[in-house]
């Protein structure tokens, strides 16, 4: 993080920030993450038609298909991480990809991917398109969604720094699409799927903004790579489906790049809420994680949803029934910002309280400055 950027901070902050506030936003502001470098190209394509239903800002985007059906679509690279660990990072960019699917409540029918390496003749070149292939055929079909075409070329400037971007498509009625954006303060957020622990954390910014060959070894680089499971994800998927088709849940978002960070914030933000989280409250896979490491842990298979309170139980035994852990870890707020906290009492609260002196509240736009 440059001096311009901590500066910044204190100015959004109003005071020095502490060690959980660094990690967090130094994984928000990342390239991964912001798109602060790439941003002033993206806006020159076009983002507006006739048939869009879900343009730039959500999970994914959707076009009308004709006779009430929508096709979602969603197209997101896993360069460094399938450079460092071409197995898992292919695999988990397709993991990450097929819940921004389903995240708008659409059935994942298909993946294509676009591939470029080094030279075909270099022994590199060789091991990465073979990992990557395994990986995105290990995830795509354990998940039952198949991989139905795409391309790769191989070229002498992609030796280092392959490029892998992961797309994926999906069916929906046009009238089911949902929306991240959190709503309706005193709804609770409820995080569902697999626990949380130490995999990946640091990932968006360790992998996103580092330079491979920089003189630190890409084994030293591996735990900055998220570790999926396929099998775990089906269950997600489905739950996820179920939820939306009974009509249980307001809102929904995935977890992926900066874990709970980015996803609290992105729901705040374009709800124009805030989002008040107990991080004692968050199921752990590892003892002992401090905080940040919480708050920035990129464990896959993880949802995130606002769920009305008179459908919480509801909510939880479907949970239960997929199989996949639910548990009410926050609050929709009226006041802006994230706040975050680590409460001694874990017994849950009855009615909505506001961030204390002690707690500590990111602006709701922190996600937004580049």
């Amino acid at each position: 993080m440059i001096d311009a950027e901590t500066d910044l901070i204190v100015a959004l902050l109003g005071r020095e920030p502490n060690t959980v506030e660094l990690a967090m936003l130094s994984v928000l502001w990342s390239e991964h993450c912001s798109y602060k470098h790439s941003k002033p190209l993206l806006r020159t394509l076009p983002s507006e038609g006739g048939r869009l239903l879900m343009g730039p800002g959500e999970n994914a985007g959707a076009i009308d298909a004709g006779d009430g059906w929508a096709v979602a679509f969603k197209v997101e690279s896993h360069n460094h991480p399938s450079a460092v660990e071409p197995f898992q990072g292919a695999a988990t960019g397709v993991g990450g990809i097929l819940r921004d699917i389903f995240a708008v409540g659409a059935r994942p029918i298909a993946i294509l991917d676009s591939l470029r390496f080094g030279e075909a003749d270099s022994a590199r070149s060789r091991y990465l398109l073979d990992r990557v292939v395994a990986g995105i055929g290990h995830y795509g079909n354990s998940i039952g969604v198949p991989t139905v075409g795409g391309e790769v070329y191989f070229e002498a400037p992609y030796e280092q720094n392959c490029l892998v971007n992961a797309m994926c498509i999906g069916l929906i009625e046009s009238d089911r699409l949902i929306r991240a954006a959190a709503t309706g303060p005193g709804n609770l957020i409820v995080l569902f799927g697999a626990s949380t622990g130490r995999d990946g954390i640091g990932g968006a910014s360790v992998l996103a903004s580092a330079e491979l060959g920089d003189g630190e070894s890409d084994e030293a680089k591996r735990p900055s790579v998220q570790i999926g499971d396929p099998f775990a994800e089906k269950k997600l998927l489905e739950c996820s489906l179920e939820l939306l088709d009974r009509g249980l849940i307001v809102s929904l978002q995935d977890l992926g790049a900066a874990g709970l960070t980015s996803s609290a914030s992105e729901m705040a933000s374009k709800g124009e809420v805030g989002i008040d989280l107990d991080v004692a409250l968050v199921p752990l896979r590892e003892p002992g994680m401090e905080p940040f490491e919480v708050m920035v842990s990129e464990s896959q298979e993880r949802m995130l949803c606002v769920v009305e309170p008179a459908n919480l139980q509801a909510v939880l035994a479907l949970c239960e029934k997929w199989e996949v852990g639910g548990t009410a870890i926050g609050w929709v707020m009226k006041a802006e910002g994230v706040s975050f906290r680590h409460a001694a009492d874990r017994t849950g609260r009855r009615g909505y309280q506001a961030p204390g002196p002690g707690d500590r509240v990111l602006p709701r736009d922190a996600a937004r400055q580049f």
